[in-house]
């Protein structure tokens, strides 16, 4: 099955933050120039080809033993086997977890996430 995600929390917030400050300096340099110009055409599309980027490649994909998470730009894909999870914890629309000492908070889509507290309660009555 594959979702989308994204982080959950202050580094959501931090994340998005720098997103939009790209639009912001657009915005900035069509209120100093009082007319649309350049920088601000580019910082614009700019910020769409990252916000489109960001919002559509950050993908997940449920297997049956792990989740996957292709990366944004490159190749090589993190794999979290579901018995390395510890201290998983399910909201409405996030999902909390440690793996290997670092903690992960992600906000899912409801359908996504309904499918993984499933896989992950069916594998924890299995043991």
């Amino acid at each position: 099955m594959k979702g989308y995600y994204q982080p959950a929390g202050l580094i959501g917030w931090v994340s998005w933050a720098w997103i939009v400050m790209i639009a912001l300096f657009g915005g900035v340099m069509w209120l100093e120039v009082t007319h649309l110009n350049i920088w601000t055409y580019w910082s614009f599309g700019i910020f769409l080809v990252i916000a489109g980027a960001v919002i559509f490649r950050r993908r997940v994909y449920l297997d049956d033993d792990a989740l996957r998470f292709p990366p944004i730009v490159g190749i090589h894909t993190e794999k979290i086997h579901f018995a390395d999870m510890q201290f998983v914890q399910f909201t409405k629309h996030t999902v909390m977890f440690s793996h290997d000492g670092e903690q992960y908070s992600y906000w899912m889509n409801a359908s996504f996430l309904r499918a993984f507290k499933a896989k992950i309660e069916g594998k924890n009555e299995n043991i």
